[in-house]
C-alpha cells in the first residue's frame, strides 16, 4: 500500500510539474510561474527520491542532504512566486479600477453628450417652431370675427384655441428637454415647477426639503438630480399611484443625499425584474446617471408599502 501510494504520489507531482512547465510559455515567461514551475519539478524529483528507496537499497541522491537542500529550495522558490503573483493580483486591480473610471468617463460623456442635444433640441423648438404657432395664433386673432357667421366664427376660435394649447405644449415639451428653470433659479425652484406641472391634475400632495448649497456642486449633478427626480415622479403617478411623494436633498459629509418616498402600491420583487421592465419603469436612466456620479443607493419597496430610495453622491 505504502509502495503504491507512493507511486501515484510521483506520478501526480511529475503530471504538476509537466503541465506547469508547459503552461510557461502560454503565460508569456512569466517570472512567478517559472519559479513555481521549477518548485514542482523539485518536488517531483524529490517524490522520486523517496520512491526509490523501496526498490534500492542506495537512495537516488548519494547524500540525504542534498534531498534536505532540495526541499529548502522548494520553499524558496514557492515563496518568492507567491509574492510575484499578488504583485500581479495587484496589477489586476489596478486595471480593473482603470476600466471603471473610464466606463464612468464613457457613461458621463454619453449621459453630457445626450443633455447637449436635448438642450439643442429644445432651443431648436423654442427659437424655430414657438414664432411660427405665435404668428398664427396673431393672425387668428386680428379676424374680425364679427364679419363672421357664427360657424365661420366658431371655426376661427378653435383654430385660435388650438394654435394657443400648441405654443403651451411647445413650452412644456422644450422644457422638459431642457429645464430652462433649473438653469435661472436653481434645483429647488425646477423641482417645485416640475411637481406643480406632475401633481396638481392628478392630487398628489408634494412635499420638498432642500438644504444643498448648489455653489458646492456641477452643474451635471444638478442635472441629474433634476433627472432623476423627474423619472422617480413620473413613475409614481404612472405605476404608484400615490396619494403622497416626499423628497428630501442635503449635504452631509462631503456627500449630497437625495431621499425620495410615496406611499403608491410598491413593487413586488424588485430584484427580479427584467432589463426591459425596469427600462420601461425609467430605472435604467437613473441608474446610468448614478453611475456616472460615482453615487450608490438603495431601494426598499413591496406591495402595498410604497417605494422609497436612498442616492448618495460624492461631492466632486
Amino acid at each position: 500500500m505504502l509502495k503504491f501510494a507512493l507511486l501515484l504520489s510521483m506520478l501526480f507531482q511529475l503530471g504538476a510539474a509537466i503541465y506547469a512547465v508547459g503552461l510557461i510559455r502560454r503565460t508569456r515567461y512569466n517570472i512567478s510561474w517559472i519559479l513555481i514551475s521549477t518548485g514542482f519539478t523539485l518536488m517531483a524529483i524529490r517524490r522520486l527520491s523517496d520512491f526509490s528507496t523501496l526498490f534500492w537499497k542506495t537512495e537516488l541522491f548519494l547524500k540525504e542532504e542534498i534531498n534536505s537542500w532540495l526541499g529548502v529550495l522548494v520553499s524558496v522558490l514557492i515563496f518568492v512566486g507567491v509574492i510575484f503573483i499578488r504583485k500581479i493580483f495587484n496589477l489586476q486591480d489596478h486595471i480593473e479600477q482603470l476600466r471603471q473610471e473610464s466606463e464612468q468617463k464613457i457613461l458621463s460623456a454619453v449621459i453630457h453628450t445626450e443633455d447637449k442635444a436635448r438642450q439643442a433640441f429644445a432651443r431648436e423648438l423654442h427659437d424655430g417652431l414657438g414664432p411660427v404657432l405665435s404668428s398664427i395664433k396673431m393672425t387668428l386673432s386680428a379676424i374680425n370675427q364679427e364679419a363672421l357667421n357664427p360657424m365661420n366664427k366658431k371655426i376661427v376660435q378653435n383654430a385660435y384655441d388650438a394654435a394657443d394649447n400648441s405654443i403651451i405644449t411647445l413650452k412644456e415639451v422644450a422644457n422638459n428637454l431642457s429645464p430652462h428653470v433649473l438653469k435661472n433659479y436653481g434645483l429647488e425652484k425646477a423641482i417645485e415647477t416640475l411637481a406643480t406641472q406632475l401633481f396638481d391634475t392628478s392630487g398628489i400632495a408634494f412635499e420638498l426639503k432642500l438644504n444643498l448649497n448648489e455653489n458646492h456642486i456641477s452643474e451635471e449633478m444638478k442635472i441629474s438630480l433634476y433627472r432623476i427626480t423627474s423619472e422617480l415622479m413620473n413613475n409614481s403617478i404612472r405605476h404608484g399611484k400615490p396619494h403622497s411623494v416626499h423628497l428630501k436633498i442635503n449635504e452631509p459629509d462631503n456627500f449630497v443625499v437625495m431621499r425620495y418616498k410615496d406611499d403608491g402600491c410598491g413593487i413586488e420583487n424588485f430584484d427580479t425584474l427584467t432589463n426591459h421592465t425596469l427600462s420601461g419603469m425609467g430605472f435604467n436612466n437613473i441608474f446610468s446617471r448614478v453611475k456616472s456620479l460615482k453615487g450608490f443607493y438603495n431601494i426598499n419597496t413591496s406591495p402595498g408599502n410604497g417605494f422609497s430610495v436612498e442616492f448618495y453622491f460624492p461631492v466632486q
